[in-house]
């Protein structure tokens, strides 16, 4: 699974939607079955308590076959499922998992004889059944006719939405939401054949994981689709969707030759060309790297509106719509990249993930980190412009910086309830493990690393693993066991920061490394930290540069240069940037690092270094002022990765900390460094300009324009965001959010009445979400407060609307507008927006940088948050987040507002 970037950037963890309270029947409202003998216990004995986490292995499932009623248009959908069972040993109880399901009617054979059925009162999450004579141990077959919900405010489960006046319906399982649909065994490890039947309205299709192996008229003039069996999957894994689809053919895809469509809304099959175009190459890539073809039949992906990124069913991918599709007119350079990449994530859960499936929660990372490390290592080779080992540096910066936090997760957090598998899905799952994985490949060489990855998939295909699996592969192909590295990442929170000393006073120079725990000030982390950290010191002597690389593995050891023949004029301590941890250079060494770094470092060695020098000083390692006079420095920066690590450094500035006249000041910094720059770009694309100067020109604008409020800019804007509500062709598609941003930010009381007005009037999604970013970025108090209730309006789609809020509660201007709204409205939030968004619902307090506030947050959300799946994590790190403002403001405070203060700034002239 991938996540939308305004979900990975604000909601950090929340990857995957909650659904509904469940409804699950108790004694008084479930319908008996036909072959209950007994009624219902009106509280079941000890024996018969629900499970509090995982199932009982008594029983499991062999094999599920299920028929579904399903009207797009309708509330609730009708399911008949059979689950073929092997009983390990005799049982009276059977528990599934089921949520917000009615079941009406269940049976059980065994051996050609019916037994007695009766449903026991479970939980939220569990569905109990009780039999007049116990299970023998061996097969059974379970029969339950049910109800489920399909909801319209949810994003999981079973979920509809209206595009173009036609309803769809959708289906989100991962990670538990499956029960939402069928009573079922929704833990991974339960990996088995799943059948599918689907009865639909007329002028509607289903589709699912596999292809259509019979399709049916009905007497009420709908289709029944009955699909193939699938390979054995886990529930989490299993799809399907109904609606008046349209389909794109694209090229057969891998050595198999795969059937490979892109299906979409009616009426936007043209919109999809790009993703038809790109997906088989990229399967081609896949299948060269991991040795093994594409393992399904069928390749579809479908675009789905609203979704919360993108998910890699086995056969039938599913993306937010906007992300997969667009009208060549309205395409950009930066959603095909984005599409791609995250198309060759999902394509990469094919193998890790699909093929071979994790055995619990607590190994996530072997499917999310392995997708979002082989990501960058196919797009190097498919699309080597696209500098994807660069960005892959400047991602793991900005990962550390959530790792530094003391409530972050490990990569393998232990899994205790179902709030801890929900923020399984986060930075470090994703991020951290991908930027581990990374340096262990380094370590070992890209093609043992390689070789382990491909005995690990021969071994357990069609299976489940665990870390231990994996690592066992990787350490056979390497001669030396690799656990012992990488468990000290794996296992363990925080990561290292390596001081690197030069010592010249022998005969042979050598390097005096030591770690720690990396904390930024304010952090009650304890630093007394060691990990196994595989790691390579760079190094130059004149025109000459070496390389020496160890595995530091205790607080201090010392690494000799043999090959440097006099003392280096300067070290850094992580060649290639491979490695997870900061680096450290300290005094007249890191100022002749700073210089050599142009000519001398690498481009992911200079990126890495930026990062570095941002934390470094937000441990109150080196002054601020220090750090922003070299965000200055690469303001001219031609080397667009380069130039985006340095803006990193902008963030020791953060607004919560500044009173309101300094303030102003950084946004005139923002105006002299990067105005002349942005105006020069300007807001139209000229003939013949590559893909990185298309990249950088929104960003250029919304530092200038956007932060800095350059009033060319924001004229340019105004007079744009007009043009553009008469005609959208008006504003080059790239630009669309800066214009609307800017024109909503600087002249709202002009442009709000205009974007509600053309919201009434937008049908497309694409305008109407458009619109609402362009809200997001109101800055009027006044105004705000007039829109923060369309989210609570029943006309409106709270899944839509909530962006609009969370935009807001970021900013000074506006934080105090939502943090009111929020508090005084809830409940009423809470019963509108997906379930899981009120374990996230703290975040609104999290731009907050004094004590008064922090205990009013902690206050007010401390029981809220503590009822919600994974809200107590989220609302640690909150906390944590406000603790770690007052201590940097207390540090660093006078050192920026002198910096700010200085008077205008001096921009190197351009590289």
């Amino acid at each position: 699974m991938r996540l939308l970037p305004f979900f990975a950037l604000l909601l950090t963890g929340l990857l995957t939607a909650c659904g509904a309270r469940q409804n699950v029947p108790d004694a008084e409202t479930a319908a008996p079955p036909a072959s209950a003998q007994a009624a219902t216990p009106a509280s079941p004995p000890p024996s018969l308590t629900p499970p509090r986490l995982r199932l009982p292995t008594t029983v499991r499932p062999t094999g599920y076959t299920v028929e579904l009623t399903v009207d797009p248009t309708a509330e609730t959908f009708q399911g008949v499922e059979e689950v073929a069972l092997e009983v390990a040993e005799p049982t009276s109880v059977l528990w599934l998992n089921g949520k917000a399901l009615t079941v009406k009617q269940a049976t059980v054979t065994q051996g050609g004889a019916s037994i007695a059925v009766t449903q026991v009162p479970g939980t939220d999450e569990f569905l109990g059944f009780t039999f007049a004579s116990p299970l023998a141990k061996g097969p059974a077959t379970l029969r339950i006719t049910y109800e489920a919900v399909a909801s319209t405010r949810e994003l999981d489960g079973a979920f509809r939405n209206q595009e173009g006046g036609d309803w769809y319906l959708f289906t989100e399982f991962e990670p538990l939401d499956a029960r939402r649909v069928f009573p079922c065994f929704d833990e991974p490890s339960f990996k088995v054949p799943w059948q599918l039947t689907l009865h639909v309205p007329k002028g509607n299709v289903a589709v699912s994981n596999t292809s259509v192996q019979a399709e049916e008229s009905r007497p009420d003039g709908g289709r029944t689709f009955r699909f193939a069996r699938t390979p054995p999957l886990p529930s989490y894994l299993i799809a399907f969707a109904v609606g008046p689809f349209d389909f794109l053919q694209a090229a057969p895809s891998g050595r198999n030759k795969v059937p490979t469509r892109i299906i979409t809304p009616k009426g936007r099959a043209a919109e999809g060309a790009y993703a038809a175009k790109v997906t088989p190459e990229i399967i081609a890539r896949l299948e060269d790297y991991f040795g093994i073809p594409y393992p399904f039949e069928k390749l579809d992906t479908l675009a789905v509106p609203l979704l919360g990124g993108a998910m890699e069913h086995p056969g039938l991918v599913t993306f937010n719509s906007e992300m997969i599709l667009a009208k060549e007119s309205e395409d950009s350079t930066e959603r095909q990249r984005d599409f791609a990449d995250t198309q060759v994530h999902e394509l990469g859960h094919q193998w890790f993930g699909n093929l071979v499936t994790l055995s619990w929660w607590d190994d996530l990372w072997l499917n999310e980190a392995f997708a979002t490390w082989i990501t960058p290592r196919i797009i190097e080779v498919w699309q080597p412009t696209w500098d994807a080992p660069v960005q892959s540096v400047q991602m793991r910066s900005l990962v550390l910086e959530s790792d530094s936090l003391v409530s972050a997760r490990r990569i393998r957090q232990p899994i205790e309830n179902d709030g801890d598998v929900q923020n399984a899905f986060d930075t470090i799952t994703y991020g951290k493990g991908s930027a581990v994985l990374e340096m262990t490949e380094e370590w070992l060489g890209r093609e043992v690393f390689q070789r382990g990855v491909q005995r690990y998939l021969r071994a357990h295909a069609r299976g489940n693993a665990t870390a231990k699996d994996f690592l066992d592969a990787l350490s056979a192909e390497a001669g030396q066991d690799v656990g012992k590295v990488l468990s000290t990442f794996l296992d363990q929170g925080g990561a290292p920061v390596v001081s690197a000393v030069m010592d010249c006073s022998g005969k042979t120079p050598k390097v005096v490394l030591s770690q720690r725990r990396y904390l930024p000030l304010g952090s009650p982390g304890v630093a007394a930290q060691t990990w196994h950290v595989p790691l390579c010191v760079r190094y130059g002597v004149g025109a000459t540069t070496g390389r020496a690389c160890t595995v530091l593995e205790t607080e201090r050891a010392e690494l000799p240069l043999p090959e440097a023949k006099s003392c280096p004029d300067w070290l850094y301590p992580n060649a290639g940037g491979a490695g997870y941890y900061r680096a450290e250079v300290k005094g007249d060494a890191l100022r002749k690092l700073v210089t050599a770094a142009d000519k001398r470092l690498t481009r992911t060695e200079r990126v890495a270094l930026l990062g570095d020098t941002y934390a470094l000083t937000k441990a109150g390692l080196l002054p601020a002022a220090d750090a922003l006079s070299l965000a200055v420095r690469f303001a001219q920066e031609t080397d667009r990765q380069v130039f985006n690590a340095s803006l990193e450094l902008l963030g020791l500035v953060e607004e919560r900390q500044l009173p309101e006249a300094r303030r102003e000041d950084f946004h005139r910094f923002l105006r002299d460094t990067y105005g002349a720059r942005a105006r020069k770009l300007g807001f139209t694309p000229r003939a013949g300009e590559n893909e990185d100067t298309r990249l950088l020109r929104p960003l250029l604008l919304g530092l200038a324009g956007g932060g800095g409020g350059d009033p060319v800019l924001v004229a340019e804007a105004r007079k744009l965001a007009g043009k553009w509500l008469a005609d959208p062709r008006a504003v080059d598609p790239e630009l669309v959010g800066t214009v609307l941003g800017i024109a909503a930010k600087y002249a709202g009381s002009e442009f709000v009445p205009k974007f509600q007005a053309a919201l009434k009037m937008a049908k497309e999604r694409k305008l109407r979400q458009q619109l609402i970013h362009g809200l997001s970025g109101v800055r009027d108090p006044q105004l705000l407060r007039q829109l923060l209730p369309m989210l609570l309006d029943p006309a409106n789609d709270a899944r839509e609307w909530v962006w609009m809020m969370i935009g807001a509660a970021y900013h000074p201007a506006t934080r105090d507008v939502v943090y009111a709204f929020v508090k005084e409205n809830y409940d009423a939030l809470v019963a509108r927006l997906p379930e899981d968004f009120a374990a996230h619902l703290s975040r609104v307090g999290g731009s907050w940088c004094d004590a008064e506030h922090r205990k009013d947050v902690a206050d007010y959300f401390g029981e809220r948050s503590g009822k919600e799946e994974g809200g107590a994590r989220v609302l640690s790190q909150v906390l944590e987040s406000i603790d770690l403002c007052i201590a940097q403001k207390a540090a660093q405070g006078a050192s920026i507002e002198a910096f700010l203060t200085q008077g205008p700034v001096k921009v190197p002239a351009s590289k």
